[in-house]
């Protein structure tokens, strides 16, 4: 039995980002129109795969990283014109994770204070855009920037982690950084939590913040906007990617979550042609091929976090989707590529 059909259809085909950060970097890419927006789009996999081959021509290790790090507000589109009216840096970076969907689609941002640390961690949520390495690094040092910007001196006291082996740039980036690289499921960069109530120079403290706040409201009134605009399968499978082997999945989570009744999710899903079912399915595919080809994580672990109740239904799916057992996935790597 082949995978669904729907797999084609409804996969994160879509997902684009503002075309004005990779002119930034020195790349061109074809530009369009978002319904409803104003800045020149292109699709995040395009995206992606120029900055790759960016980074491929380049000596230096570091050439995403740094690119990222000198962005200018202003290629960030709306986001960082926004960004520029923050009167902290925990102003900034909150912001950069509530209307992160402005610029880009298709992510996962998330932002966090324990003890005296502070993260920002973030993640493209379809598992067949890859290699994504360049994109990655680049992102982080749009971060690092925004940081420093705040607090000059914080270069030397972050540390990172990426989704794909640094290699050779481990090193750089220790050296440049002065503290760890370490791998981890999703890119996150965090620093001292006391650096979060630096204020930008110069202040002017109540018409900036007034700007700051009315900036983000304004987009994300946008971001709210153009998500109800999608259509309700797009809406679920973008829910699911970014809760699975995190949050709970099952049909009632994901309708409360979207701020509908169970009855009406199913129902809206009929009228599009698919099921709530297809759609979990073609999510557990997407991310448990990635994790068996781009991780070392053990098959039982794998199968939980995909909400299966035991191995034997993990591998019997994957069979059945792939024509090869987990094992023979993950001895053949990224091989081996879904049957449709």
């Amino acid at each position: 039995m082949l995978l669904p059909a729907i797999w084609g259809e409804h996969r994160m085909q879509g997902a684009w980002i503002i075309s004005r950060p990779l002119s930034a970097v020195g790349g061109k890419g074809v530009e369009d129109v978002p319904e409803g927006g104003t800045a020149p789009v292109m699709q995040l996999s395009d995206f992606a795969a120029c900055l790759e081959a960016i980074a491929a021509r380049s000596p230096d290790p570091l050439a995403m990283w740094r690119a990222g790090e000198a962005m200018h507000l202003a290629d960030m589109g709306g986001l960082g014109c926004a960004l520029a009216l923050a009167p902290t840096l925990g102003a900034a970076i909150k912001a950069l994770q509530r209307c992160f969907g402005a610029m880009q689609s298709a992510s996962a941002v998330a932002f966090e204070v324990e003890d005296d640390r502070a993260s920002f961690s973030y993640r493209i949520l379809d598992n067949d855009i890859w290699p994504r390495r360049a994109d990655s690094e680049l992102t982080l040092g749009v971060v690092a920037g925004i940081i420093r910007r705040f607090a000059p001196d914080a270069e030397r006291v972050c540390s990172l982690a990426f989704e794909h082996e640094p290699g050779a740039a481990r090193t750089s980036f220790a050296t440049h950084t002065a503290g760890p690289v370490r791998m981890s499921e999703t890119n996150i960069i965090s620093f001292p939590a006391r650096l979060l109530d630096r204020g930008a120079e110069p202040v002017s403290v109540s018409d900036t913040s007034r700007a700051f706040r009315d900036a983000v409201q304004a987009l994300g009134a946008q971001i709210r906007a153009d998500w109800l605009r999608q259509p309700t399968s797009h809406r679920v499978l973008h829910t699911l990617m970014s809760r699975i082997g995190r949050d709970p999945i099952d049909q009632d989570a994901v309708a409360s979550h979207l701020g509908v009744s169970r009855r009406t999710l199913r129902r809206q899903l009929d009228t599009e042609g698919t099921s709530f079912h297809e759609l979990t399915e073609i999510c557990r595919c997407n991310v448990g091929h990635a994790l068996l080809v781009r991780s070392e994580l053990p098959m039982i672990e794998i199968a939980m976090r995909l909400g299966y109740s035991d191995h034997t239904a993990f591998s019997r799916a994957f069979s059945r989707w792939f024509g090869a057992s987990p094992r023979e996935l993950r001895k053949a790597g990224s091989a081996v590529r879904v049957t449709t």
